[in-house]
């Protein structure tokens, strides 16, 4: 699939007003001079005579709510700008003093200025912009901004803060990250940070890990879909995460490393392993279907021994396997599928069991598609479809389309 991305704006950096802070210090006549060709080469000169500057009382005036002085390069007397420091109150309650970068979805938070310079944080931001704009167009909402919580945000923006060195995100001690359900809000450890999002961007390619998390601030369907069967409700919630992560990158064509093309060509694979491996019938684990009528061959993987069964495939989990499935439906129906079926999910009742979840979802993606796909879903991907189901969308799309193009 390929689609075109329109520019989002670039990483807010607001800049000052030298001349203006010089009259600020000195009175009317006073100019912003410079008088050598780096950072700190400016001078306020004012009846004749040079006199010094306060760029942190610059941003701090022109600006409101705690700016301070920064420059991007020693060298370049004309790349200062005023970045933001505010408190942050974490998911654990812990309390740290981070720098904000404003994108125009996402607003950045970050424990320092140097792990990431401003160039790597453009690319960041301009990348989370994008991913959230796509979550935005695909789901057709956008996550609560919850006041009682005001870290969580930042002028309407979803804060994604990553912390400093040794703390900890929400979720647990080893997570890498953590995205609230449905809401605001995504830490990053300090490690991910330095380790993976940054030399990624050092060269000019977009970490993943945000892009994940912001399919947890998005996910909107534990009525329709998550059901009371933790390992299925598993691979539905996280799954959408997974899944919705790879569509959000490649729908803007944002340059990714080589590990996480591999990764999404392997899950892009697994639906091809899930529909033809096959054992012989009666092995231990594996399903009770033939591959064909008389043969003593059945197929090793259905929706019962996998998806609700925690059971994972060529070393990948069930949210791999359920990213699979809906990326074969994408190949074949385009991004007018993407950007329709989480609406279509929504439009449906709640359930609570796993079987109502899958009958849910299949309804969801046929009318997505608009294509009757029961056969598909029941006998190629062995999923459960009820008659009703089977009578609905006959009624509705027509007889069931073949299989052969989802192959």
């Amino acid at each position: 699939m390929a689609a075109p991305g329109s520019a989002l704006a670039a990483i807010d950096l607001p800049g000052m007003n030298l001349t203006a802070h010089c009259v600020q210090l000195y009175g009317s006549g006073a100019t912003a001079t410079l008088t050598q060709n780096n950072a700190y080469g400016w001078s306020c000169l004012h009846n004749g005579q040079y006199k010094g500057m306060n760029l942190n009382l610059a941003c701090s005036t022109q600006h409101t709510d705690g700016y301070q002085a920064a420059y991007k390069d020693f060298n370049d007397p004309y790349s200062w700008y005023c970045v933001l420091r505010k408190s942050y109150t974490s998911m654990n309650s812990s309390n740290h003093t981070l720098y904000v970068w404003k994108g125009q979805y996402v607003a950045l938070r970050t424990p320092d200025l140097t792990t990431c310079n401003v160039t790597q944080l453009s690319l960041v931001i301009d990348g989370l912009d994008k991913g959230y704009s796509f979550y935005q167009s695909a789901t057709g909402k956008t996550p609560t901004l919850n006041a009682s919580y005001p870290s969580r945000h930042y002028l309407g923006r979803d804060s994604l803060a990553a912390l400093p060195s040794g703390a900890v995100t929400g979720c647990s001690a080893t997570d890498p990250a953590c995205g609230y359900m449905g809401q605001t809000g995504i830490e990053f450890k300090f490690d991910t940070f330095q380790n993976y999002i940054c030399p990624e961007a050092a060269a000019g390619k977009h970490n993943q890990v945000g892009f994940y998390e912001l399919g947890r601030n998005f996910w909107f369907y534990d009525g329709e879909l998550k059901s009371t069967n933790a390992n299925y409700a598993h691979a539905m919630v996280t799954g959408y995460a997974v899944l919705m992560r790879f569509l959000a990158m490649e729908y803007y064509s944002l340059p990714v490393t080589t590990a996480h093309t591999t990764q999404y060509t392997n899950v892009k694979a697994l639906v091809d392993t899930y529909r033809t491996a096959d054992v012989l019938c009666g092995t231990a684990g594996a399903t009770s279907t033939q591959v064909s009528p008389g043969s003593s061959y059945c197929y090793k993987h259905d929706w019962t021994n996998t998806l609700v069964a925690n059971q994972g495939i060529s070393g990948f989990g069930t949210t791999d396997l359920f990213a699979s499935f809906v990326l074969r439906l994408a190949r074949v129906h385009g991004w007018g599928f993407v950007l329709v079926l989480w609406r279509q999910v929504e439009s449906l009742g709640n359930v609570t069991t796993p079987t109502d979840s899958a009958n849910n979802f299949v309804l969801a993606a046929s009318r997505a598609a608009g294509a009757n796909l029961s056969d598909l879903f029941q006998y190629s991907w062995r999923w459960p479809v009820s008659s009703t189901v089977r009578t609905q969308l006959q009624s509705e799309l027509g007889t069931p389309v073949s299989i052969i193009p989802y192959n």
